[in-house]
């Protein structure tokens, strides 16, 4: 079995910019991602043309595997989607994955953008620009907003149980607040 560090088959066509935030993560500078905040990558390996989410990428190749399990995704221990760091990233199962990131991806910055849009009254856009989240989302979460103003204004909707995201431990722990 050849090791993906080693393999010369895949070949791509620009190089690759990062930034590093202060929190350690590694953001593509160089790429545009997609809606979704994921980076993808088209690769040629043996004559076919192969598209990949960059992330999963770095994660193969950082611990050499080269063909994906079925049934396990790759869980961003920062949830910043963008961010490419081996160190932030971590192979869940799928129905793990399902019922603790995806629940709680969002939470946190909706608080705080339910907060901002209360003092400023912005678009989607800028409330999607400024808390990292796709411009739909943030329209989604106004929406919400403007729906039900008394459930939104008291932060009913926040959960009694959050999770913290130890990046050290690559762990998920609940935390009452």
């Amino acid at each position: 079995m050849t090791s993906l560090n080693n393999d010369k088959r895949a070949t791509h066509a620009r190089t690759m910019r990062f930034e590093k935030t202060p929190t350690g993560c590694f953001i593509p500078v160089s790429h545009r991602t997609n809606q979704d905040g994921y980076l993808y990558k088209t690769w040629v390996v043996d004559g076919r043309t192969q598209k990949e989410a960059f992330h999963r990428f770095i994660y193969r190749a950082h611990h050499d595997i080269l063909d994906w399990p079925a049934g396990y995704e790759i869980d961003h221990i920062c949830r910043i989607r963008s961010c490419c760091n081996p160190d932030h990233l971590r192979m869940i199962g799928r129905s793990e994955h399902a019922r603790y990131t995806n629940t709680y991806r969002y939470q946190d910055r909706h608080e705080t953008a339910r907060r901002y849009w209360l003092a400023t009254k912005c678009n989607g856009t800028k409330l999607a620009k400024r808390y990292v989240v796709t411009t739909s989302t943030g329209c989604r979460w106004i929406r919400g907003w403007k729906a039900n103003p008394d459930t939104y204004r008291s932060g009913a909707d926040v959960s009694k149980q959050k999770p913290t995201f130890d990046i050290a431990s690559r762990s998920i722990q609940s935390a009452s607040i």
